[in-house]
């Protein structure tokens, strides 16, 4: 009974993963080559085929692969990490992404080969690449109000 109740307190952080929109995460996971068997993504269970940062750790990263690819210790995590990196694209909290980017603004910062990238992903999602995340997550925008004093 008590391993029964451990075994749940320590899967707890995994079954609390952030409500993104899982198509874009299944969108990046494809064109990022996450199923196919042998790629970076596959083996290292990073479905986002997510770098390393030096200012921050992944939650169940275990390594830094070939690349500087992060090394998830499995599926769970990797998705984790991808889902938590998109909910920060939507919030305007990431520090390389924001709602008002399109999918080609986004690939040219998220991969080498950007226009390849962002066709794939946008056709995986059904929609075009000049498609925004505030426009895709239907995000409604943000006025900023200044006031004057005279």
């Amino acid at each position: 009974m008590r391993l029964v109740i451990l075994l749940m307190l320590l899967s707890m952080p995994l079954m609390a993963l952030p409500q993104s929109n899982p198509d874009l995460a299944e969108a990046i996971a494809k064109a990022e080559g996450f199923y196919q068997r042998g790629t970076i993504p596959n083996r290292y269970h990073n479905p986002g085929d997510i770098k390393f940062d030096r200012s921050f750790r992944y939650h169940g990263q275990v390594g830094v692969g070939k690349g500087g690819h992060v090394i998830f210790r499995n599926d769970a995590a990797g998705w984790y990490a991808l889902r938590e990196q998109i909910e920060k694209m939507k919030s305007g909290e990431s520090r390389h992404y924001s709602p008002t980017m399109s999918i080609n603004q986004i690939a040219k910062k998220y991969a080498a080969n950007y226009r390849v990238w962002a066709k794939n992903v946008s056709h995986n999602l059904g929609t075009v690449p000049t498609i925004t995340i505030a426009e895709l997550f239907d995000i409604p925008p943000v006025l900023e109000v200044a006031w004057c004093t005279k």
